[in-house]
């Protein structure tokens, strides 16, 4: 880590809507996979509240609609919400910040049926798709310096009008945006460049559910119904397959390319070993439904998945984690809810490393487990998030340091509507003076500690004793002389 001691003397010296309309979500297992059916309905708005930096760091009400799609990018200080269901529109947080939008691009005049985001890991750029049905599916794609207007839009054929979530990513350094629409019969998959430009494109038979970029956007694994289809970026050639018993899931694919995995009412993971792709993993559960958490860390060695059993009221969650060097499973946890609400699994993610992991679901009755449970590689809840309604996405920054959800106001299965953001972060070794992340103690740190600590900004108590004064002023200061690792 390398600083400059003229940032510190700079320091030294400057420190003197519409109505709303409310949904129920039932999750519906069938033999040829899950699905959720929405119904709709009216009920008043939650307030919005705040919770302290430790754990939590913020919460963003949305009195009327649902953040269905969630993503970090930029080293985890961006963080991306679609809102849906009224007022629709995506926004962007600083992720550190007070957890207030920074900018909103509103998507009410296309009225879509699903939105989603995706961001690029190491640089500021988010693509969002949205669709409504007789519409043509289109990508829209923000950066924090552009604001609220789109760098561009790329609209698919006049056919392709249905799409979904997860039909958008982004690589790494955001030079890569994959996505897909469907026209009624068959998939069509692109590959557009930070330019909005299309680079590649191929057909692919059937529904595509989602796609995922490696990070380095060489590949993309689609998910085509109960199958993850693996392809060549630079030729859009399949490269391998692997199937899933049931379809409805999504499929997932290691940052580093090197490992994917697919889930339904089984969970299956491949790995390239020495430049052959190898089933190393086969898992089955009795009626379980794995197709709605499957995770892999970014250097593919390692398999986190979250499944419910659909016979026993969505009720138990189990955690299963497996070592992919081996094929073997190294831990497990089962928790069983109680009542009549389902416990339906909404997300799982992993961090690059794979010693951090995160878990969403519904939320049963009796609020048994936290509906948002973020494990250690021993499956100890090292943090949690005990949220008001049900989750319906999640993401994590790849260090494992932050965790972003997107809940519904109240339960899914009851009838409400509205929402809420939170931001977690967790206790994970970091540079604390290195503010915004760039690996380098500069100005521009002490320039971002000053805007926070004027405004008094919870991320600039760093002693957290609840006052902005001189104390946090002199243990920047030192942090700063001491540089980082």
């Amino acid at each position: 880590m390398r600083y400059s001691m003229t940032a510190v003397a700079v320091l030294i010296s400057l420190a003197g809507l519409a109505v709303a309309q409310s949904t129920r979500h039932v999750a519906q297992t069938l033999p040829e996979g899950s699905g959720i059916l929405v119904e709709h309905g009216a009920v008043a708005p939650v307030q919005r509240g705040f919770a302290p930096r430790a754990g939590v760091l913020w919460t963003y009400n949305d009195p009327v609609s649902i953040p269905e799609s969630v993503a970090l990018g930029d080293h985890g200080d961006d963080s991306w919400v679609a809102h849906w269901l009224n007022d629709d529109r995506v926004s962007h947080f600083d992720t550190p910040g007070p957890g207030t939008p920074d900018f909103v691009h509103a998507l009410t005049a296309e009225n879509p049926d699903v939105i989603g985001v995706e961001a690029a890991r190491d640089r500021s750029l988010m693509a969002a798709i949205y669709w409504r049905g007789g519409v043509p599916v289109a990508v829209r794609a923000f950066t924090e310096v552009g604001g609220s207007t789109p760098l561009w839009t790329y609209t698919f054929g006049a056919n392709f009008t249905n799409s979904g979530q997860h039909a958008v990513d982004v690589n790494d350094d955001g030079s890569r945006i994959a996505a897909c629409a469907y026209d009624g019969a068959n998939t069509k998959l692109v590959l557009l460049d930070d330019t909005g430009n299309q680079i590649n494109s191929t057909t692919v038979a059937g529904y595509c559910g989602g796609v995922e970029l490696s990070g380095d956007g060489s590949r993309i694994l689609v998910t085509a119904g109960d199958t993850a289809r693996l392809y060549d970026a630079a030729t859009m050639t399949e490269i391998y397959s692997l199937a899933a018993s049931g379809s409805g899931g999504f499929h997932r694919i290691s940052r580093d390319g090197s490992a994917i995995a697919c889930g339904g009412f089984n969970i299956r993971a491949a790995r390239e070993i020495g430049g052959v792709w190898q089933v190393v993993y086969n898992g089955f559960g009795s009626s379980q439904w794995f197709g709605w958490g499957v995770a892999l860390s970014g250097d593919g060695r390692t398999l986190f998945t979250v499944a419910h059993n659909y016979v026993s009221g969505y009720l138990p969650n189990e955690h299963r984690l497996v070592d992919l060097t081996t094929g073997s499973q190294i831990g497990s946890w089962t928790y069983t809810g109680i009542g009549s609400l389902q416990n339906s699994v909404a997300g799982a993610e992993a961090n690059d490393d794979g010693t951090m992991f995160v878990a969403a679901s519904w939320g049963d009755l009796g609020n048994t487990q936290p509906e948002v449970r973020i494990l250690d590689r021993n499956l100890t809840m090292i943090g949690s998030i005990d949220t008001a309604g049900s989750p319906f996405d999640v993401d994590m920054s790849a260090d494992g340091r932050y965790v972003l959800v997107g809940t519904k106001a109240v339960h899914a299965n009851t009838f409400g509507n509205g929402g809420n953001t939170y931001l977690y972060e967790n206790d994970v070794a970091s540079c604390v003076p290195d503010l915004n992340g760039d690996g380098i103690l500069d100005f521009f740190d002490v320039q971002l500690f000053l805007s926070l600590f004027s405004a008094h900004n919870p991320a600039a108590d760093l002693n957290a004793d609840g006052n902005f004064d001189f104390f946090d002023v002199q243990l920047f200061l030192n942090l700063f002389s001491a540089g980082c690792p």
